[in-house]
């Protein structure tokens, strides 16, 4: 059901592009709302992946400790 109604969405704003700049508007929004998404979710990625704590600072501390 949902592939229909993608596929209905895709024609009808195909037949907008080819009309006037509503289409080319509501076709803009959706590729820079695709976008900004998935920088979003590309951050959350990063952020359960990357650790916070390295061993640069902890050596720098401990460095410091000494001098």
């Amino acid at each position: 059901m949902k592939l229909l109604g993608c596929i209905l969405v895709a024609g009808l704003l195909g037949i907008l592009v080819f009309i006037g700049p509503i289409g080319w508007y509501i076709l803009s929004a959706i590729i820079v709302g695709v976008i900004f998404r998935s920088f979003i979710l590309l951050l959350d990625i990063h952020k359960q992946t990357v650790p916070v704590d390295d061993g640069v600072n902890d050596a720098y501390e401990r460095y410091m400790k000494d001098i």
